[in-house]
């Protein structure tokens, strides 16, 4: 799953740079691919040695950088975090995104970092607690009669 996420981030980070022409393109790619891995912290952290190389050679490629990389962001925050927890803990990429914002609201930067594991806790808490517990035992009383 998330290592899904680093190569697409590395991908799109190298060809964006590539294109843009500044310096060191893979490098800077796999720095921002390898920081995905530290949600909403690890961007901010990648965006900084390209926006500096791209300072030393013009002032606009560093805008341009910095509105690539939040577009990138965009799209693993709003694409692929959803579609890759839909497939690894089967959360509908509503729910994800739902309760990252939920959370958000309610508990701050704290509340983002623990959106998702705390959904799956409660998720799996409810398919062992009320489906296999309760609704098991139900349908296995009915069924004898």
């Amino acid at each position: 799953g998330i290592l899904f996420n680093m190569g697409v981030i590395t991908v799109l980070s190298g060809l964006s740079l590539w294109a843009l022409q500044v310096p060191l393109p893979l490098a800077n790619a796999l720095f921002a691919g390898l920081l995905t891995f530290i949600p909403n912290i690890g961007p901010v952290i990648s965006v900084i040695p390209p926006i500096v190389l791209a300072l030393t050679d013009e002032p606009w490629k560093a805008v341009a950088v910095l509105i690539l990389y939040i577009v990138i962001q965009q799209v693993e925050g709003l694409l692929l975090t959803p579609l890759v927890m839909e497939r690894q803990v089967s959360l509908l990429p509503a729910v994800t995104l739902i309760s990252q914002v939920l959370f958000a609201s309610l508990f701050g930067i704290a509340g983002l970092f623990l959106a998702l594991p705390l959904v799956v806790v409660l998720q799996v808490w409810i398919r062992e607690l009320v489906v296999k517990d309760i609704l098991d035992r139900w349908q296995n009383d009915h069924s004898e009669v």
